[in-house]
């Protein structure tokens, strides 16, 4: 009888691919369906842009500002679908582009056409629009001589009602202000200058008694309230009247209606310092309102 003897495979023979089942051998390595599963194909950087500036746009409900940044988005968002398009699948991101152009193109029309609505309509009726640093400041004063004049297209203005835009002077109250300066642009307001005669308007707020009504066009903004006086107050304040129409401060741009009136005058027998800057124009407003466009 032949003796049969079991050789055990060598450390070397265990571990070699070569003798390894074809199963084992296969998940060891891998083959060519796996490697497919982890393709990248990278996201191409027009498109987040693209998006982004379609949801900034929405700000366009809001201010000029985003009606600026959704009409630069619609061209972004056009050229990221072309790019993404035209790369045969080596970019992705083509959802987000178009997300993002349709936004653009959303905020840019209905944005525009709430704004100009908004600027059709927010000039009371039996108001005059002027413009306040076009038609008012810049046209400063004439002087003859010593004699201060008005401007010949600022002086038609006055006596009547108007309704113009301007920035609240810097002040310690936020609410409950009977009278306030208005400025031409939010530089001096915002930075302590002093501002020019022909650059603001000493705004003042009607009072009245008993048994009369404020103006009915007061009830049009959420920030202006009638306040009782009391005893003190009148002395103090020197009026007659039992109430007074008040308005809150505001930060951004405000729109006011009422009579302008101007004091050519005005510090003319004090030193030239105070004839330069003293208050020429003032208005009896009848709305104190955050304004609805900013032009």
């Amino acid at each position: 009888m032949t003796e049969q003897t079991l050789e055990r495979p060598t450390h070397a023979e265990q571990s070699s691919p070569a003798i390894m089942a074809p199963e084992v051998a296969k998940s060891a390595w891998g083959d060519a369906s796996v490697g497919e599963d982890f393709d990248y194909v990278p996201v191409s950087p027009w498109a987040p842009i693209a998006l982004a500036l379609g949801l900034t746009g929405l700000t366009g409900f809001l201010g000029i500002f985003g009606l600026y940044v959704a009409f630069f988005g619609i061209f972004i968002g056009i050229a990221a679908v072309v790019r993404i398009r035209s790369s045969g699948g080596f970019v992705k991101g083509m959802w987000m582009a178009v997300i993002g152009l349709v936004l653009s193109v959303a905020c840019f029309g209905l944005g525009s056409a709430k704004m100009a609505h908004a600027y059709s309509t927010e000039v009371p009726d039996g108001y005059l629009r002027v413009n306040f640093p076009k038609d008012v400041a810049e046209k400063q004063f004439i002087y003859i001589g010593k004699n201060r004049k008005l401007h010949p297209h600022v002086a038609p203005l006055m006596g009547q009602k108007v309704y113009l835009k301007g920035f609240m002077y810097a002040t310690q109250a936020s609410e409950g202000l009977a009278q306030f300066i208005l400025l031409k642009d939010n530089g001096e307001c915002c930075f302590g200058g002093k501002p020019k005669s022909h650059d603001y308007i000493f705004v003042k707020l009607p009072g009245f008694s008993h048994g009369e009504q404020p103006p009915l066009l007061s009830q049009r903004s959420s920030g202006m309230e009638v306040k009782e006086l009391t005893q003190e107050q009148k002395d103090k304040l020197g009026l007659k009247t039992d109430f007074q129409l008040t308005t809150r401060s505001f930060l951004g741009m405000v729109a006011v209606a009422g009579v302008m009136q101007a004091d050519v005058k005005a510090g003319e027998k004090g030193a030239s310092e105070d004839f330069e800057y003293a208050p020429v124009y003032t208005m009896e407003a009848e709305l104190v309102e955050e304004a609805w466009t900013r032009f």
